[in-house]
């Protein structure tokens, strides 16, 4: 009888050991969220990506792994001390197709760690297996896992609710297709743009820049044309941000930021985040930036960061084209020369990142790398490159606000746009506004 007993409790124990080895989450990221109600067969099925049923599309190799662990696991592990709550709402921007992952950008405002449902779709717009829970993080961001036959995705607030299907945007490139790239600040505001968008792509694309990504939350139709006219031929490339939250102007830039972090991601190999108002450059470093850039050879280094200085501007832009002439009375470049100390490491500085290495991003830096290959910025200095920032004093109230503060960098002086770029540029910012308005009969 005592021996009928040990095989039994021999039976039982071996039982619960393999029951736990195959749940256990080290092993096979089984995720279960605070509070959450599980939608699917299993999580194993998704998170872990360990099964081969006919949804999952992703083999769990090195590269799906982030720091050693299934990358959804990793997400979860970032959020592990807040407790998830269902998102109130949302409004999606697009949705990406990387290799190991669909990330879909948001435009919804103060939603951070909140639970959503992605929502899959095939060719026939029929969708495809039960909602996956996923959750907001990084703030205007969700991961979804790829299931088999996805064309397009969108994401729910309830496991049953309406979304907007969003067609998926390719990112499964082997290679960048751009060497150099730029993210451009948000526009909004009344301040005609014209002038100054001319002068900024034309400066960034003597310095080796071959694309542009630009948000624009508000546009007059006169700055349209212009912008527009880069997007004719194939330098630019607009998302419009339409309000779904009541929030002023400036917290744009964060979406801009988010979104054009994962936009750019794979199809550049390096990326500028900067205003429209700023002017980077090298300085003693005798090449452009992207020169610079090639001479990159550590696959630590995941961006380098520019010091800043500020040139005063002191007024507003005019609001028409006119002539040549008023090309050189009036681009910022040519007019404004009263410029402050540079400022401090890491002080409103701009960076370029190859944002295949970046988790999360700022206006000023990197938040986050991805873990693992200890990944940093290399901090230039002001011998190695600057950032020109062609501040207006009276646009939200900035002199008032920080001038003071910039003066503490060392006292006002003059101070020009390189004379080795300033020709070549006056003259292609002329030639695209002569083209663009220089029409008497439009």
């Amino acid at each position: 009888m005592n021996r009928y007993f040990q095989i039994a409790a021999i039976f039982i124990l071996s039982f619960l050991f393999f029951d736990l080895f195959l749940n256990n989450a080290s092993f096979y990221s089984k995720v279960q969220y605070p509070c959450s109600t599980v939608v699917e067969k299993s999580r194993n099925e998704e998170i872990g990506q360990q099964t081969t049923d006919n949804l999952t599309t992703v083999k769990p190799t090195e590269e799906y792994k982030i720091d050693g662990v299934d990358r959804f696991h990793w997400y979860l592990k970032k959020t592990a001390e807040a407790k998830i709550a269902t998102a109130p709402n949302i409004s999606t921007l697009y949705a990406y197709e990387f290799e190991h992952e669909i990330t879909v950008t948001l435009t919804s405002w103060n939603m951070i760690r909140l639970r959503v449902y992605c929502r899959y779709l095939d060719k026939n717009d029929s969708e495809i297996g039960t909602p996956y829970e996923s959750f907001t993080y990084p703030e205007y961001i969700v991961n979804c896992p790829k299931r088999k036959g996805t064309q397009k995705i969108g994401l729910s607030v309830t496991p049953n609710g309406e979304f907007v299907p969003l067609p998926l945007v390719d990112r499964m490139l082997k290679k960048p297709k751009y060497e150099l790239s730029m993210c451009v600040a948000t526009i909004y505001g009344e301040e005609p743009k014209w002038l100054l968008f001319l002068e900024m792509v034309e400066h960034f694309k003597l310095q080796g820049v071959q694309h542009f990504y630009l948000h624009i939350h508000h546009a007059s139709n006169y700055d349209l044309k212009v912008i527009n006219d880069y997007v004719r031929t194939g330098e630019v490339e607009i998302h419009y941000l339409l309000e779904r939250d009541k929030r002023t102007d400036n917290h744009w830039h964060m979406v801009n930021i988010a979104d054009c972090l994962i936009w750019s991601r794979g199809e550049s190999k390096w990326t500028i985040f900067a205003d429209l108002d700023e002017r980077i450059l090298m300085t003693e470093y005798p090449g452009t930036i992207l020169d610079y850039m090639r001479e990159i050879r550590n696959e630590s280094i995941g961006g380098v960061q520019f010091r800043q200085q500020w040139v005063l501007k002191t007024e507003l832009m005019p609001e028409k084209y006119e002539s040549g002439s008023q090309i050189d009375t009036w681009m910022p470049t040519h007019r404004f020369h009263n410029s402050t100390g540079i400022g401090p490491v890491g002080h409103t500085a701009k960076c370029i990142v190859d944002t295949s290495k970046v988790f999360i991003m700022w206006v000023h830096s990197v938040t986050e790398f991805f873990p693992g290959k200890g990944y940093h910025l290399h901090k230039l200095a002001p011998e190695e490159g600057l950032v020109r920032h062609y501040r207006d004093q009276t646009l939200g109230k900035w002199g008032q606000k920080w001038l003071n503060s910039t003066l503490k960098f060392g006292p006002l002086r003059m101070t020009d746009y390189p004379k080795k770029y300033l020709g070549k540029l006056t003259t292609n910012v002329k030639r695209r506004a002569r083209y663009v308005y220089g029409n008497r009969l439009d």
